[in-house]
């Protein structure tokens, strides 16, 4: 059975035109959010089942099923305290190891704090449900036996399935549950620099996962714990260009409507193509006379070249996008991307259109930001000029 961490909210920086990864998909759909499972989160299931003897995989399939009804259930928890805070949540993906809730937005500290520990609460709520039907007595004759297969139930499975998936869910490393909990907690108490202290302490304790489960020859707990590391980093990373993108504005970093290639409307979907050619722009303008309609992708013109190249290009632009002021700080632009779960915005200037805002062109601006600044240049110096 697996016993790998719940899950995680995640803030999912997403494009307008973003396309499902095709290894997972829907199964359903609660609150107005997705349910998807990743293809190997099936095979896993299979696995476990497969494992274990032909009279008890019905009872082990129940289980594996109850437990990741559980995970659900855990990310469902953040992704409804997220929604009390205003934070929809797209879409939720049950992995072998967990689930993801991808929540639109970066909460505030109080409501991370309440959406991080949603999650575990649902959990410690299912095993205080199941506490009545259990026998307290036979799991510690279990817990004493020395010898032998420990016959847990399967209630008592559940329920010692749930109460680890909260206690490691709570482990204070992000991306977990437990990192955001502490990374909440410090900004509450207005400890500086609050993600890079949750980042260093989840480093060490990644290592120490790591160093743990070579000990005990554990690979599944390897791999969860490079996961943490990787995820530490990623919320590091994030947070170090919201930093410094509080020191810039959308004027910085937009494309000016002057440097737009546009198309009309009623351009068809193969002379787009032919256009598309000459740029190397991933995305044009789309209007309707001299007004802004829309934006069309580069990949969504290839996509549907070869199969409806004679249909227009209005029926794949993406339209209703975000509007921001040109002299909008980059820091609350980038939030308002997010919040909308688009990849581009409309920059407008005294109410008019005056250029596009992308979320991959805020993402080079930063890094090569950031670059600099932990390359400062030397101080210029005066050449001599010839006599």
């Amino acid at each position: 059975m697996p016993t790998g961490h719940a899950g995680l909210f995640s803030v999912r920086e997403s494009k307008v035109n973003q396309h499902r990864s095709s290894w997972s998909f829907q199964v359903g759909s609660f609150a107005s959010i997705a349910i998807r499972v990743h293809v190997t989160f099936v095979l896993l299931f299979a696995y476990f089942v497969y494992l274990t003897t032909p009279d008890d995989r019905v009872t082990e399939g129940l289980l594996v099923a109850a437990v990741f009804g559980c995970v659900l259930a855990h990310e469902l928890g953040h992704a409804l305290v997220a929604k009390l805070f205003g934070i929809q949540t797209t879409d939720i993906t049950l992995y072998p190891f967990g689930g993801i809730a991808s929540i639109t937005a970066q909460p505030g500290p109080r409501a991370e704090l309440a959406i991080a520990l949603a999650g575990p609460a649902v959990n410690f709520a299912v095993v205080v449900g199941l506490l009545p039907f259990i026998d307290v007595a036979h799991l510690e004759s279990i817990s004493q036996s020395t010898t032998g297969q420990p016959a847990f139930s399967f209630r008592e499975k559940l329920l010692l399935a749930n109460l680890s998936i909260a206690i490691f869910n709570l482990l204070p490393a992000l991306p977990m549950d437990g990192g955001r909990v502490l990374r909440a907690l410090l900004a509450i108490l207005r400890v500086p620099n609050p993600t890079q202290i949750a980042a260093r302490v989840s480093k060490v304790l990644s290592v120490a996962m790591a160093i743990g489960a070579l000990y005990l020859g554990q690979p599944i707990l390897l791999f969860i714990s490079f996961l943490v590391f990787i995820g530490a980093v990623q919320e590091q990373v994030r947070a170090d260009s919201r930093s410094l993108a509080e020191s810039f504005c959308v004027e910085d970093v937009m494309v000016p409507r002057s440097l737009l290639e546009t198309m009309p409307h009623g351009t068809t979907i193969s002379r787009a193509l032919r256009s598309s050619f000459n740029s190397l722009q991933p995305l044009f303008l789309v209007t309707i006379g001299d007004d802004p309609s829309g934006v069309v992708f580069r990949e969504d013109i290839l996509e549907h070249a070869a199969t409806s190249p004679d249909d227009y290009i209005s029926a794949i632009v993406f339209r209703d996008l975000p509007s921001i002021d040109v002299k909008a700080p980059l820091a609350s632009a980038m939030a308002a991307l997010e919040q909308s779960q688009s990849h581009v915005a409309f920059v407008t200037k005294d109410d008019s259109f005056a250029g596009i805002l992308a979320y991959d062109r805020i993402a080079d601006f930063l890094l090569m930001k950031g670059i600099r600044n932990h390359f400062p240049q030397e101080d210029e110096t005066e050449w001599p000029s010839p006599h």
